[in-house]
Protein backbone atom coordinates (compact mmCIF):
# COMPACT_ATOMS: atom_id res chain seq x y z
CA UNK A 1 0.00 0.00 0.00
CA UNK A 2 1.36 3.40 -0.99
CA UNK A 3 2.21 6.09 1.55
CA UNK A 4 -0.49 8.33 0.09
CA UNK A 5 -3.17 5.67 0.56
CA UNK A 6 -2.03 5.05 4.17
CA UNK A 7 -2.30 8.77 4.91
CA UNK A 8 -5.81 8.90 3.40
CA UNK A 9 -6.90 5.94 5.53
CA UNK A 10 -5.46 7.52 8.68
CA UNK A 11 -7.26 10.80 7.95
CA UNK A 12 -10.48 8.89 7.34
CA UNK A 13 -10.03 7.04 10.63
CA UNK A 14 -9.37 10.28 12.54
CA UNK A 15 -12.49 11.90 11.06
CA UNK A 16 -14.60 8.81 11.90
CA UNK A 17 -13.38 8.77 15.51
CA UNK A 18 -13.98 12.52 15.84
CA UNK A 19 -17.50 12.16 14.46
CA UNK A 20 -18.19 9.26 16.84
CA UNK A 21 -17.11 11.22 19.90
CA UNK A 22 -18.89 14.36 18.70
CA UNK A 23 -22.15 12.44 18.22
CA UNK A 24 -21.69 10.84 21.64
CA UNK A 25 -21.26 14.26 23.25
CA UNK A 26 -24.31 15.55 21.40
CA UNK A 27 -26.35 12.53 22.53
CA UNK A 28 -25.28 12.96 26.14
CA UNK A 29 -26.06 16.68 26.09
CA UNK A 30 -29.43 15.93 24.53
CA UNK A 31 -30.18 13.38 27.24
CA UNK A 32 -29.09 15.78 29.98
CA UNK A 33 -31.27 18.50 28.48
CA UNK A 34 -34.21 16.09 28.33
CA UNK A 35 -33.68 15.06 31.96
CA UNK A 36 -33.57 18.69 33.05
CA UNK A 37 -36.73 19.48 31.09
CA UNK A 38 -38.54 16.53 32.69
CA UNK A 39 -37.62 17.26 36.30
CA UNK A 40 -40.62 17.61 38.59
CA UNK A 41 -39.06 20.49 40.49
CA UNK A 42 -36.22 22.81 39.58
CA UNK A 43 -34.03 24.29 42.33
CA UNK A 44 -30.78 26.22 42.15
CA UNK A 45 -29.30 24.10 44.95
CA UNK A 46 -31.28 20.82 45.10
CA UNK A 47 -28.69 19.11 47.32
CA UNK A 48 -29.26 21.65 50.07
CA UNK A 49 -33.01 21.85 50.61
CA UNK A 50 -33.65 23.99 53.68
CA UNK A 51 -37.38 23.54 54.16
CA UNK A 52 -40.37 21.64 52.84
CA UNK A 53 -44.09 22.16 53.32
CA UNK A 54 -46.87 19.72 52.51
CA UNK A 55 -50.48 20.86 52.28
CA UNK A 56 -53.51 20.10 50.12
CA UNK A 57 -57.02 18.72 50.10
CA UNK A 58 -55.88 15.31 51.40
CA UNK A 59 -53.64 16.71 54.14
CA UNK A 60 -55.57 17.14 57.42
CA UNK A 61 -52.99 19.57 58.83
CA UNK A 62 -50.32 21.31 56.78
CA UNK A 63 -46.80 20.22 57.70
CA UNK A 64 -43.65 22.36 57.61
CA UNK A 65 -40.22 20.87 58.22
CA UNK A 66 -36.95 22.82 58.37
CA UNK A 67 -33.32 21.80 58.33
CA UNK A 68 -31.26 22.56 61.43
CA UNK A 69 -27.68 22.79 60.21
CA UNK A 70 -25.97 22.93 63.62
CA UNK A 71 -27.79 19.86 64.94
CA UNK A 72 -27.57 18.09 61.55
CA UNK A 73 -31.23 17.16 61.69
CA UNK A 74 -34.71 18.04 60.48
CA UNK A 75 -37.25 19.70 62.75
CA UNK A 76 -41.01 19.89 62.30
CA UNK A 77 -42.32 23.40 63.07
CA UNK A 78 -45.96 22.92 62.00
CA UNK A 79 -48.47 21.71 63.16
CA UNK A 80 -46.32 20.79 66.19
CA UNK A 81 -42.74 21.57 67.11
CA UNK A 82 -40.76 18.34 67.37
CA UNK A 83 -37.86 16.50 65.72
CA UNK A 84 -38.69 15.10 62.28
CA UNK A 85 -37.82 11.62 61.04
CA UNK A 86 -34.70 12.25 58.96
CA UNK A 87 -35.03 8.98 57.04
CA UNK A 88 -38.63 9.70 56.03
CA UNK A 89 -37.72 13.25 54.97
CA UNK A 90 -34.71 12.01 53.03
CA UNK A 91 -36.77 9.40 51.17
CA UNK A 92 -39.43 11.98 50.32
CA UNK A 93 -36.91 14.46 48.92
CA UNK A 94 -35.00 11.76 47.05
CA UNK A 95 -38.18 10.53 45.35
CA UNK A 96 -39.34 13.99 44.31
CA UNK A 97 -35.95 15.27 43.18
CA UNK A 98 -35.05 12.16 41.18
CA UNK A 99 -38.42 11.44 39.57
CA UNK A 100 -39.13 12.47 35.98
CA UNK A 101 -42.18 13.47 33.96
CA UNK A 102 -43.14 10.36 31.99
CA UNK A 103 -45.64 12.02 29.64
CA UNK A 104 -47.71 15.20 29.28
CA UNK A 105 -51.34 16.07 28.61
CA UNK A 106 -50.93 19.28 26.65
CA UNK A 107 -54.59 20.36 26.66
CA UNK A 108 -55.89 19.10 30.04
CA UNK A 109 -59.02 21.21 30.36
CA UNK A 110 -60.57 21.34 33.84
CA UNK A 111 -57.89 20.48 36.41
CA UNK A 112 -60.51 19.28 38.91
CA UNK A 113 -60.86 15.99 37.03
CA UNK A 114 -57.19 15.28 37.78
CA UNK A 115 -57.41 16.21 41.47
CA UNK A 116 -55.27 19.29 40.83
CA UNK A 117 -57.79 22.08 41.56
CA UNK A 118 -57.47 22.13 44.48
CA UNK A 119 -54.48 19.79 44.51
CA UNK A 120 -54.57 16.67 46.65
CA UNK A 121 -51.02 17.50 47.72
CA UNK A 122 -48.95 20.64 47.37
CA UNK A 123 -45.21 20.46 48.07
CA UNK A 124 -43.16 23.62 48.51
CA UNK A 125 -39.36 23.40 48.67
CA UNK A 126 -36.78 26.10 49.42
CA UNK A 127 -33.03 25.73 49.11
CA UNK A 128 -30.00 27.34 50.69
CA UNK A 129 -29.65 29.88 47.86
CA UNK A 130 -33.20 31.14 48.36
CA UNK A 131 -34.68 29.18 45.48
CA UNK A 132 -38.26 28.01 45.68
CA UNK A 133 -40.16 25.28 43.84
CA UNK A 134 -43.75 24.05 44.05
CA UNK A 135 -45.22 20.73 42.96
CA UNK A 136 -48.92 19.90 42.75
CA UNK A 137 -49.97 16.24 42.85
CA UNK A 138 -53.49 14.98 42.20
CA UNK A 139 -55.28 11.67 41.75
CA UNK A 140 -54.01 8.39 40.43
CA UNK A 141 -54.92 7.51 36.85
CA UNK A 142 -57.83 5.04 36.37
CA UNK A 143 -55.35 2.18 35.92
CA UNK A 144 -53.20 3.33 38.90
CA UNK A 145 -50.26 3.29 36.52
CA UNK A 146 -49.61 7.00 36.85
CA UNK A 147 -50.29 9.94 39.14
CA UNK A 148 -51.28 13.37 37.84
CA UNK A 149 -49.03 16.30 38.70
CA UNK A 150 -48.12 19.79 37.57
CA UNK A 151 -46.68 23.04 38.88
CA UNK A 152 -48.53 26.35 39.39
CA UNK A 153 -49.01 28.04 36.00
CA UNK A 154 -47.75 25.10 33.94
CA UNK A 155 -49.71 24.62 30.66
CA UNK A 156 -49.81 20.81 30.87
CA UNK A 157 -50.70 18.02 33.26
CA UNK A 158 -47.87 15.57 33.84
CA UNK A 159 -48.02 11.83 34.18
CA UNK A 160 -45.59 10.74 36.89
CA UNK A 161 -44.80 7.52 38.75
CA UNK A 162 -47.39 6.78 41.50
CA UNK A 163 -44.61 6.62 44.08
CA UNK A 164 -44.40 10.43 43.86
CA UNK A 165 -47.90 10.66 45.29
CA UNK A 166 -46.99 8.00 47.85
CA UNK A 167 -43.97 10.03 48.95
CA UNK A 168 -46.22 12.99 49.82
CA UNK A 169 -49.08 10.94 51.22
CA UNK A 170 -47.52 10.57 54.67
CA UNK A 171 -49.19 10.97 58.03
CA UNK A 172 -48.03 13.37 60.69
CA UNK A 173 -46.90 10.37 62.74
CA UNK A 174 -44.77 9.02 59.87
CA UNK A 175 -42.94 12.33 59.52
CA UNK A 176 -42.25 12.69 63.25
CA UNK A 177 -39.12 11.30 64.84
CA UNK A 178 -40.34 8.24 66.75
CA UNK A 179 -37.31 8.03 69.06
CA UNK A 180 -38.59 8.29 72.63
CA UNK A 181 -35.23 9.60 73.86
CA UNK A 182 -32.75 11.57 71.77
CA UNK A 183 -29.21 11.30 73.16
CA UNK A 184 -25.66 10.35 72.23
CA UNK A 185 -24.67 7.06 73.84
CA UNK A 186 -21.03 8.08 74.30
CA UNK A 187 -22.17 11.22 76.15
CA UNK A 188 -23.95 9.34 78.96
CA UNK A 189 -22.19 9.69 82.33
CA UNK A 190 -24.67 7.81 84.50
CA UNK A 191 -27.97 5.96 84.36
CA UNK A 192 -30.74 5.03 86.74
CA UNK A 193 -33.32 2.45 85.72
CA UNK A 194 -36.48 1.26 87.48
CA UNK A 195 -39.08 -0.36 85.26
CA UNK A 196 -40.46 -2.97 87.64
CA UNK A 197 -37.43 -5.23 87.72
CA UNK A 198 -34.26 -4.74 89.74
CA UNK A 199 -33.46 -1.04 90.23
CA UNK A 200 -30.09 -0.11 88.71
CA UNK A 201 -27.76 2.83 89.35
CA UNK A 202 -24.54 3.06 87.33
CA UNK A 203 -21.84 5.68 86.81
CA UNK A 204 -19.22 5.96 84.09
CA UNK A 205 -15.60 6.16 85.25
CA UNK A 206 -13.58 8.17 82.75
CA UNK A 207 -9.86 7.77 82.24
CA UNK A 208 -7.66 5.61 80.05
CA UNK A 209 -8.45 4.18 76.66
CA UNK A 210 -11.36 2.10 77.90
CA UNK A 211 -13.79 3.93 80.24
CA UNK A 212 -15.36 1.73 82.91
CA UNK A 213 -18.79 1.54 84.47
CA UNK A 214 -19.46 0.92 88.15
CA UNK A 215 -22.53 0.33 90.25
CA UNK A 216 -23.42 2.77 93.03
CA UNK A 217 -21.70 0.52 95.61
CA UNK A 218 -18.48 0.42 93.58
CA UNK A 219 -18.98 -2.96 91.93
CA UNK A 220 -17.60 -3.20 88.39
CA UNK A 221 -20.00 -3.44 85.45
CA UNK A 222 -19.32 -4.81 81.98
CA UNK A 223 -18.88 -1.79 79.64
CA UNK A 224 -20.19 -3.67 76.60
CA UNK A 225 -23.28 -4.86 78.51
CA UNK A 226 -23.99 -1.31 79.73
CA UNK A 227 -23.53 0.02 76.20
CA UNK A 228 -26.01 -2.57 74.93
CA UNK A 229 -28.50 -1.34 77.54
CA UNK A 230 -27.98 2.27 76.44
CA UNK A 231 -28.52 1.36 72.80
CA UNK A 232 -31.69 -0.44 73.87
CA UNK A 233 -32.87 2.83 75.47
CA UNK A 234 -31.79 4.78 72.38
CA UNK A 235 -33.83 2.44 70.19
CA UNK A 236 -37.06 2.76 72.18
CA UNK A 237 -39.71 3.92 69.69
CA UNK A 238 -43.12 5.53 70.15
CA UNK A 239 -46.14 4.01 68.44
CA UNK A 240 -48.31 7.08 69.04
CA UNK A 241 -48.14 10.69 70.27
CA UNK A 242 -50.63 12.72 72.29
CA UNK A 243 -50.05 16.46 71.96
CA UNK A 244 -53.43 17.49 73.35
CA UNK A 245 -55.92 16.20 75.91
CA UNK A 246 -53.16 15.11 78.27
CA UNK A 247 -54.52 13.92 81.64
CA UNK A 248 -51.53 12.96 83.78
CA UNK A 249 -53.72 11.43 86.48
CA UNK A 250 -55.67 9.13 84.14
CA UNK A 251 -52.54 8.19 82.24
CA UNK A 252 -50.75 7.19 85.42
CA UNK A 253 -48.08 9.83 84.92
CA UNK A 254 -48.89 11.86 88.05
CA UNK A 255 -47.69 8.93 90.17
CA UNK A 256 -45.46 7.04 87.74
CA UNK A 257 -44.77 3.34 88.13
CA UNK A 258 -41.15 3.69 87.14
CA UNK A 259 -38.74 5.44 84.85
CA UNK A 260 -35.22 5.91 83.64
CA UNK A 261 -32.83 8.83 83.94
CA UNK A 262 -29.59 9.56 82.09
CA UNK A 263 -26.95 11.95 83.39
CA UNK A 264 -25.37 13.50 80.30
CA UNK A 265 -21.95 14.98 79.69
CA UNK A 266 -22.08 18.67 80.58
CA UNK A 267 -24.52 18.22 83.46
CA UNK A 268 -27.85 17.89 81.63
CA UNK A 269 -30.33 15.13 82.39
CA UNK A 270 -32.62 13.17 80.10
CA UNK A 271 -35.08 10.46 80.88
CA UNK A 272 -38.60 9.09 80.98
CA UNK A 273 -41.37 8.59 83.47
CA UNK A 274 -43.47 5.50 82.88
CA UNK A 275 -47.20 5.76 83.40
CA UNK A 276 -50.11 3.38 83.25
CA UNK A 277 -51.32 0.98 80.56
CA UNK A 278 -53.35 2.08 77.56
CA UNK A 279 -56.86 0.69 77.91
CA UNK A 280 -57.45 -2.36 75.78
CA UNK A 281 -53.94 -2.39 74.28
CA UNK A 282 -50.63 -3.93 75.25
CA UNK A 283 -49.10 -0.45 75.44
CA UNK A 284 -48.12 2.05 78.09
CA UNK A 285 -47.95 5.83 78.43
CA UNK A 286 -44.53 7.47 78.86
CA UNK A 287 -43.33 11.06 78.96
CA UNK A 288 -39.94 12.72 78.93
CA UNK A 289 -38.63 14.25 82.16
CA UNK A 290 -38.57 17.61 80.37
CA UNK A 291 -42.30 17.35 79.54
CA UNK A 292 -43.67 17.60 76.03
CA UNK A 293 -46.09 15.18 74.38
CA UNK A 294 -47.23 11.96 75.98
CA UNK A 295 -45.96 9.00 74.00
CA UNK A 296 -47.27 5.47 73.73
CA UNK A 297 -44.82 2.56 73.63
CA UNK A 298 -45.24 -1.18 73.36
CA UNK A 299 -45.29 -2.94 76.71
CA UNK A 300 -42.93 -5.54 75.25
CA UNK A 301 -40.37 -2.77 74.66
CA UNK A 302 -40.39 -1.92 78.37
CA UNK A 303 -40.37 -5.58 79.41
CA UNK A 304 -36.88 -5.91 77.93
CA UNK A 305 -35.61 -3.50 80.59
CA UNK A 306 -37.12 -5.61 83.37
CA UNK A 307 -34.85 -8.44 82.29
CA UNK A 308 -31.76 -6.33 82.89
CA UNK A 309 -30.32 -6.90 86.36
CA UNK A 310 -27.05 -6.58 88.19
CA UNK A 311 -25.93 -10.09 87.28
CA UNK A 312 -26.35 -9.48 83.54
CA UNK A 313 -24.57 -6.12 83.72
CA UNK A 314 -21.76 -7.19 86.07
CA UNK A 315 -18.23 -7.56 84.80
CA UNK A 316 -18.04 -11.36 84.53
CA UNK A 317 -15.60 -11.70 81.68
CA UNK A 318 -13.19 -14.42 82.59
CA UNK A 319 -10.30 -13.22 80.44
CA UNK A 320 -9.74 -9.47 80.10
CA UNK A 321 -8.12 -9.65 76.69
CA UNK A 322 -8.63 -8.29 73.20
CA UNK A 323 -9.14 -10.79 70.40
CA UNK A 324 -6.48 -9.25 68.14
CA UNK A 325 -3.87 -9.39 70.94
CA UNK A 326 -3.86 -13.20 71.10
CA UNK A 327 -0.92 -14.39 68.99
CA UNK A 328 -0.70 -18.09 69.93
CA UNK A 329 -2.59 -20.74 71.87
CA UNK A 330 -2.38 -24.39 72.80
CA UNK A 331 -5.03 -26.84 73.92
CA UNK A 332 -4.22 -29.97 75.95
CA UNK A 333 -6.99 -32.52 76.31
CA UNK A 334 -7.10 -36.28 76.68
CA UNK A 335 -3.34 -36.63 76.23
CA UNK A 336 -3.50 -34.70 72.96
CA UNK A 337 -1.87 -31.29 72.49
CA UNK A 338 -2.66 -28.89 69.69
CA UNK A 339 -0.65 -25.71 69.13
CA UNK A 340 -1.71 -22.75 67.00
CA UNK A 341 -0.02 -19.51 65.97
CA UNK A 342 -1.16 -16.45 64.12
CA UNK A 343 0.80 -15.95 60.92
CA UNK A 344 0.10 -13.03 58.61
CA UNK A 345 -3.20 -12.35 60.40
CA UNK A 346 -4.37 -15.98 60.00
CA UNK A 347 -4.40 -18.84 62.46
CA UNK A 348 -2.34 -21.92 61.53
CA UNK A 349 -1.98 -25.19 63.39
CA UNK A 350 1.74 -25.61 63.99
CA UNK A 351 1.66 -28.82 66.09
CA UNK A 352 0.89 -31.11 64.46
CA UNK A 353 1.38 -29.12 61.26
CA UNK A 354 -1.80 -28.37 59.34
CA UNK A 355 -2.98 -26.82 56.11
CA UNK A 356 -4.36 -23.30 55.58
CA UNK A 357 -7.76 -24.21 57.04
CA UNK A 358 -6.38 -26.01 60.09
CA UNK A 359 -6.37 -22.82 62.18
CA UNK A 360 -10.05 -21.93 61.74
CA UNK A 361 -10.96 -23.73 64.98
CA UNK A 362 -8.41 -21.62 66.89
CA UNK A 363 -9.91 -18.37 65.61
CA UNK A 364 -13.38 -19.47 66.73
CA UNK A 365 -12.07 -20.55 70.14
CA UNK A 366 -10.37 -17.19 70.70
CA UNK A 367 -13.65 -15.46 69.86
CA UNK A 368 -15.46 -17.63 72.45
CA UNK A 369 -12.81 -17.04 75.12
CA UNK A 370 -12.76 -13.26 74.68
CA UNK A 371 -16.53 -13.16 75.23
CA UNK A 372 -16.61 -15.90 77.89
CA UNK A 373 -18.44 -15.00 81.11
CA UNK A 374 -18.61 -17.01 84.30
CA UNK A 375 -22.08 -18.04 85.45
CA UNK A 376 -21.30 -18.62 89.12
CA UNK A 377 -18.47 -18.32 91.63
CA UNK A 378 -17.90 -21.79 93.07
CA UNK A 379 -16.78 -22.67 96.57
CA UNK A 380 -14.40 -25.39 97.67
CA UNK A 381 -16.57 -28.06 96.05
CA UNK A 382 -15.83 -26.47 92.73
CA UNK A 383 -12.18 -27.52 93.01
CA UNK A 384 -13.13 -31.05 92.06
CA UNK A 385 -11.37 -31.96 88.86
CA UNK A 386 -8.98 -28.99 88.79
CA UNK A 387 -6.16 -30.94 90.40
CA UNK A 388 -6.26 -33.11 87.28
CA UNK A 389 -7.92 -30.83 84.72
CA UNK A 390 -9.63 -32.39 81.73
CA UNK A 391 -8.39 -29.53 79.55
CA UNK A 392 -5.71 -26.83 79.73
CA UNK A 393 -5.70 -23.78 77.45
CA UNK A 394 -2.61 -21.60 77.13
CA UNK A 395 -3.01 -18.16 75.53
CA UNK A 396 -0.03 -16.06 74.44
CA UNK A 397 -1.01 -12.38 74.50
CA UNK A 398 0.78 -9.54 72.76
CA UNK A 399 1.78 -6.88 75.31
CA UNK A 400 1.05 -3.19 74.81
CA UNK A 401 3.83 -1.14 73.20
CA UNK A 402 6.31 0.42 75.65
CA UNK A 403 7.15 4.12 75.65
CA UNK A 404 10.72 3.51 74.52
CA UNK A 405 9.48 1.39 71.61
CA UNK A 406 11.13 -1.79 72.89
CA UNK A 407 9.24 -5.05 72.63
CA UNK A 408 7.83 -6.25 75.95
CA UNK A 409 7.55 -9.86 77.05
CA UNK A 410 4.60 -11.83 75.73
CA UNK A 411 2.11 -12.61 78.50
CA UNK A 412 0.66 -16.09 78.95
CA UNK A 413 -2.70 -16.88 80.49
CA UNK A 414 -3.44 -20.45 81.51
CA UNK A 415 -7.05 -21.61 81.84
CA UNK A 416 -7.73 -24.90 83.64
CA UNK A 417 -11.03 -26.71 83.03
CA UNK A 418 -12.30 -29.34 85.50
CA UNK A 419 -15.28 -31.66 85.59
CA UNK A 420 -18.90 -30.76 84.89
CA UNK A 421 -21.03 -30.41 88.02
CA UNK A 422 -24.11 -32.64 87.72
CA UNK A 423 -26.41 -30.33 89.69
CA UNK A 424 -25.61 -27.02 88.05
CA UNK A 425 -24.40 -28.32 84.71
CA UNK A 426 -21.42 -25.94 84.97
CA UNK A 427 -17.82 -26.84 84.38
CA UNK A 428 -15.32 -25.65 87.03
CA UNK A 429 -12.55 -23.38 85.79
CA UNK A 430 -9.58 -21.52 87.18
CA UNK A 431 -7.01 -19.09 85.82
CA UNK A 432 -3.51 -19.91 86.94
CA UNK A 433 -2.47 -17.40 89.58
CA UNK A 434 -6.07 -16.63 90.61
CA UNK A 435 -7.49 -18.51 93.63
CA UNK A 436 -11.10 -18.09 92.55
CA UNK A 437 -13.00 -20.98 90.99
CA UNK A 438 -15.56 -20.14 88.33
CA UNK A 439 -18.52 -22.05 87.01
CA UNK A 440 -18.69 -21.84 83.22
CA UNK A 441 -21.19 -22.94 80.62
CA UNK A 442 -20.24 -26.54 79.82
CA UNK A 443 -20.72 -25.80 76.11
CA UNK A 444 -17.17 -24.44 76.14
CA UNK A 445 -15.87 -28.03 76.18
CA UNK A 446 -17.65 -28.76 72.91
CA UNK A 447 -15.99 -25.77 71.23
CA UNK A 448 -12.44 -26.96 71.96
CA UNK A 449 -10.61 -27.90 68.75
CA UNK A 450 -9.81 -31.52 68.03
CA UNK A 451 -7.71 -33.21 65.42
CA UNK A 452 -9.71 -34.29 62.37
CA UNK A 453 -9.88 -38.05 61.82
CA UNK A 454 -7.57 -37.81 58.80
CA UNK A 455 -4.85 -36.30 61.03
CA UNK A 456 -5.14 -38.93 63.77
CA UNK A 457 -4.52 -41.98 61.60
CA UNK A 458 -1.01 -43.48 62.02
CA UNK A 459 1.15 -43.26 58.93
CA UNK A 460 1.13 -46.35 56.79
CA UNK A 461 4.47 -48.02 56.04
CA UNK A 462 5.69 -49.11 52.65
CA UNK A 463 3.96 -52.12 51.22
Amino acid sequence: MSTRRVIIWLLFLVVAVALYFFSDVVDRRSQEHEREANRLVSLADPLNVQSLSISGAEVPKAVTIERREKEHRWEMVKPVVCPADGMQVGQLLSTVLESQVISRISDPGDLKQFGLDPPAFKLTLTDRKGGKAELLVGHLSPTNEYAYATSPGAPAVWLVAPLVRGALNRSLFELRDKAVLDFVVSGVEGLELNTGGQALDLKRVRGGANPQWRFADGGEADPSAVEDLLFMMHGLMAVDFLDQGIDLEKMGLARPSGGLALAMEGGSKKGLIIGGPVTGRDERYVRRLAGGPVMVVKQSSLDRFKEMNRFKLSQRRLLRIERDDVVALSVERGGEQLKYAKQGGRWIRVQPPGDEKSGEAAGLLVWDLVNLKWQKLLGATGLAGLDKPIAVINLSIKPPATQDGKAATVRVKVLLLGRVDKKSGLVSAQIKGDDRVFGLNAGLLDSLPQLPAKDTKPPTGPK
